[in-house]
């Protein structure tokens, strides 16, 4: 049976692989992983590459960061038929994603092109934890207790937009977490800093990676942050409370 498993291997620390995504790094054959420029390193090889030992094939596939519908279309339609060589050679294809396989994730759209041209293809999807998940447990933050709501999103194209999220999110008993922060943080911090929400606002940036910082927003300055850079925005606090 041909079978692809796409492994989630979380933000960046080795020691937050989960045992099923270390479990099937190890009884693989060839470890393919994304790259965002070609003969460029890999963050995800980098993180698990306490388990690629000698014998195993590194295939490095080619996963442009653009906009351009034909670029992404064509680097996803290699990719795939890279993947289904190694499978149909009877390889144990292993495929790594940061993060979760299902959340923004690049693992996605490996699943989807191998779906519709290659649905022959068995896929196990190996979930792994996000970078909010573990920024969140590292300042002992929930991220949302009984009834409460919790948004995962892009940080929006617009203040006027992130201003309604936050407005409504007050009103309802609402968490947000914004993802891929980035040069966006030079106007997100002066909208929070109106709305009085710096202080109960966190900000994490390279999560489980060697220059890792998680502190309050009101900490941080208004200059251009990583990709890899989130806020977790909680206003209030449930009425029952220890």
């Amino acid at each position: 049976m041909n079978l692809l498993k796409v492994v989630g291997i979380g933000p960046g620390d080795p020691s937050l692989l989960t045992l099923a995504a270390v479990d099937a790094i190890k009884k693989s054959t060839v470890i393919a992983f994304p790259i965002a420029k070609k003969g460029g390193e890999s963050l995800a090889e980098k993180i698990v590459s306490h388990w690629i030992t000698k014998d195993k094939k590194k295939l490095p596939l080619y996963f442009p960061m653009v906009f351009d519908s034909i670029s992404l279309k064509k680097a996803w339609h290699l990719a795939g038929n890279e993947l289904m060589k190694m499978v149909e050679n009877g390889e144990r294809v292993v495929f790594l994603s940061l993060g979760d396989i299902s959340l923004f994730s690049t693992g996605s759209y490996v699943v989807m092109e191998l779906k519709k041209f290659f649905p022959e293809c068995s896929i196990e999807l190996i979930p792994g934890i996000t970078s909010f998940s573990a920024a969140a447990a590292k300042c002992g933050l929930p991220l949302a207790i009984q009834s409460e709501q919790l948004l995962v999103l892009p940080v929006p194209a617009s203040s006027s937009s992130l201003k309604a999220l936050l407005e409504e999110a007050v009103s309802i008993g609402r968490v947000i977490v914004l993802l891929k922060l980035g040069d966006k943080w030079s106007w997100v911090r002066p909208l929070l800093e109106n709305l009085d929400l710096l202080e109960c606002s966190i900000f994490a940036e390279n999560v489980g990676l060697s220059d890792e910082q998680i502190m309050k927003a009101s900490d941080v300055l208004p200059s251009d942050m990583s990709y890899f850079s989130l806020l977790i925005v909680r206003q209030q606090w449930p009425l029952i409370m220890p």
